[in-house]
């Protein structure tokens, strides 16, 4: 539908009439990045148009800005300024939409999205319509590797579940194209982009929503001194790369000693009171810093409220760490603001139906969980609860600390990175009290210790420390969007109620709540009610869910004794007997007579996106020598050893796939 409304005013523009015939075509300038969006954004993306959708009401959904310059002359693109990953995702899911034979009328024609001077991202974009067939080989070295890294994720998207069947859904579609908004918002092509981009990225008078919940909580706290604890408390917890035994405590070892134990290894008090005692010494007229560079406020009962507001509602981290000695090593494999959901989803007392409900991790909605929390409450028992999330939100981010998972910020070696560009090794360390020697006296300093390297759990390579390792590392690859971490909630809800009780948390009782979650995912995995199925009941290709082949490789890696296996970030399913034969190689040692086999789980394996690329076509016997790639599956590993002894026909897909199957039942069987 052409446009009416000139150009250099600010539009709102249907995702359905962005790339349409007659409308504004657009260039990603040479100067801007490349696209970088990964599965966690595009899941994102996508999953906020379903929420919209499912509600069925016929509001108007704005996705956000797309700022773009004003082209020369009429017929010249719109050159993106702003919003360029968001507008490329929304292309491909158009096109990815527009290849299903069914849905290509109702998506209707596109004009091309063109990347300047960039001819890689240009041919991966016009090719995406056309990833049905025949691929030619090296065509994906030739093409932009996030392009196609993305149109892969979409397309397991749509191929897969429930999900995919929803987003396919007519009625959803139209609400994409009629109700989801971009606001174009268009700037004189003279203009200085460099002062553009400066102030566009100077934000810091803005509030977050981080800072709006912490002002309501303050608000909350009518002693000052009550207002300063969980402003210590919610400074040092919103530093998710340093463990809170050092953040909250950053200078003294004394007090840390109070809060953490003389060893640094103890949980705080869940006694309000007594943890503002520790934390804060109100008979002494200090000085402590906020945090905030403009303030430096006497801890005094004759600060008023409003002051309060103003110096705390703004959580900025504090930067006095002088102690932490490589503390920094370590990343959070959350945000802090995923962090306060997990919180309130671990201290959440509803059924469990609704503790599994993806939207109460969803950080778009920060700010109407916690009032929906708070406003349930008389007013007279909100002073009572605030002080108790603030010793609950210290409390199990210690846990977190001891428990969850992080990644070292430095590769070691025989270790992947957790996405195809960044590095690290997953670590899963306590923090205890240590000491060295600075000239003639002992220093206090932080060491790190296995979790669970004391007792029967021990440190060897198939401990109860590596399997813990292994299973949440799985976990984390598997479930990449914050929204969908429930194994993490389940987790810290285990080692939080363990913690209530004053019982210790063991190795063996930990791993069997990890195993217990992954099992209760894997059996409705396995049984997803999908239209196509192998004869056992599994689904076929893109649809069988992600947990199936990650939980498979932390069984193998047992089955086969590969204890220095890691995880890492892996969202390609690859098909080891090609979907399309390479007609100038074929070998009938290598080639499955019957096609249906091709997506049966016995004929598939999880790898990256730039595995599978460079796989392309090839036959099993040529993939087994990729051996880089056959590091990333175990389950690749096995297939490629019968690759490599010979065949990979219609018997051997059967037969990997009925011991895989076996493999999986027994594990839900407890045997």
């Amino acid at each position: 539908m052409p446009e009416t409304v000139a150009l250099n005013d600010v539009q709102a523009i249907p995702v359905g009439q962005l790339f349409a015939p007659g409308a504004p075509s657009y260039s990603i300038p040479i100067y801007q990045r490349n696209y970088t969006w990964g599965e966690e954004q595009i899941h994102r993306l996508i999953h906020d148009i379903l929420d919209e959708a499912e509600k069925g009401e016929s509001k108007d959904y704005f996705l956000g800005n797309l700022v773009v310059a004003t082209a020369d002359h009429e017929d010249d693109p719109l050159d993106v300024i702003d919003g360029q990953q968001r507008l490329t995702t929304l292309y491909i899911l158009l096109q990815m939409l527009s290849s299903r034979t069914e849905l290509k009328n109702l998506i209707g024609p596109m004009q091309p999205l063109v990347y300047e001077a960039r001819e890689k991202a240009t041919r991966a974009l016009h090719s995406i319509s056309d990833r049905h067939d025949e691929i030619e080989e090296g065509q994906n070295e030739r093409e932009d590797t996030g392009i196609l890294r993305a149109s892969k994720i979409i397309e397991q998207l749509l191929a897969g579940g429930k999900e995919g069947k929803i987003l396919q859904d007519r009625r959803v579609i139209d609400y994409l194209l009629t109700k989801v908004l971009l606001v174009r918002m268009p700037i004189d092509r003279s203009t200085d982009l460099n002062r553009y981009f400066e102030i566009m990225n100077t934000r810091g008078a803005q509030l977050s929503p981080v800072d709006i919940i912490k002002a309501r909580l303050l608000r909350h706290l009518p002693d000052s001194i009550d207002r300063e604890l969980l402003n210590r408390v919610w400074t040092a917890c919103s530093d998710m790369d340093h463990y809170v035994v050092m953040s909250l405590t950053a200078g003294s070892t004394a007090q840390r000693a109070a809060v953490f134990g003389s060893d640094w290894n103890k949980i705080p008090s869940s006694d309000f009171s007594c943890l503002r005692e520790q934390v804060i010494d109100s008979k002494t007229d200090s000085v402590e810093t906020t945090g905030h560079e403009d303030f430096a406020t006497t801890v005094s009962t004759a600060m008023t409220l409003d002051q309060a507001l103003v110096t705390y509602s703004q959580t900025i981290v504090t930067s006095e760490l002088e102690d932490v000695n490589g503390d920094e090593r370590f990343t959070s494999q959350i945000t802090f603001p995923t962090f306060l959901l997990q919180v309130l989803a671990v201290t959440d007392e509803r059924n469990d139906s609704l503790r599994a409900d993806d939207r109460q991790l969803d950080d778009k909605i920060l700010v109407q969980r916690f009032s929906a929390r708070i406003d349930y409450l008389p007013y007279s028992e909100r002073t009572n609860w605030v002080r108790k999330f603030t010793t609950d939100l210290l409390r199990i981010r210690f846990l977190f600390d001891q428990y969850i998972l992080k990644r070292e910020s430095s590769l070691t070696s025989g270790n992947e990175s957790t996405t195809e560009q960044e590095q690290g090794s997953w670590s899963l360390y306590r923090i205890m009290r240590g000491s060295y020697r600075r000239g003639k006296q002992l220093q206090d300093t932080p060491k790190y210790q296995a979790t669970f390297a004391a007792g029967d759990s021990g440190t060897g390579t198939r401990s109860l420390q590596r399997r813990i390792l292994l299973l949440q590392s799985a976990l984390r690859i598997t479930y990449t969007s914050p929204r969908t971490m429930h194994w993490m909630t389940e987790a810290l809800r285990y080692v939080n109620d363990r913690a209530v009780l004053n019982t210790p948390t063991t190795g063996e009782g930990f791993l069997h709540c990890l195993e217990s979650h992954a099992q209760k995912n894997l059996r409705m995995a396995m049984n997803s009610g999908s239209d196509k199925t192998s004869p056992d009941g599994m689904a076929l290709g893109f649809a069988i869910p992600r947990i199936v082949f990650t939980y498979l490789d932390y069984l193998l890696v047992e089955e086969l004794n590969q204890w220095d296996f890691t995880f890492s970030y892996r969202t390609s399913v690859e098909h080891f007997s090609p979907q399309t034969e390479d007609k100038e190689h074929i070998d009938e040692a290598y080639r499955l007579r019957d096609s249906g086999l091709l997506d049966w789980l016995g004929n598939l394996a999880l790898v990256t996106v730039s595995a599978n690329s460079k796989f392309s076509n090839y036959l099993p016997g040529q993939k087994a020598n990729n051996f880089a790639a056959r590091k990333q599956s175990l389950k690749l590993e096995v297939m490629a050893r019968q690759a490599e002894s010979g065949s990979w026909n219609d018997d051997d897909v059967k037969y990997h796939h009925e011991a895989m199957m076996k493999l999986l039942n027994r594990a839900l069987a407890g045997e």
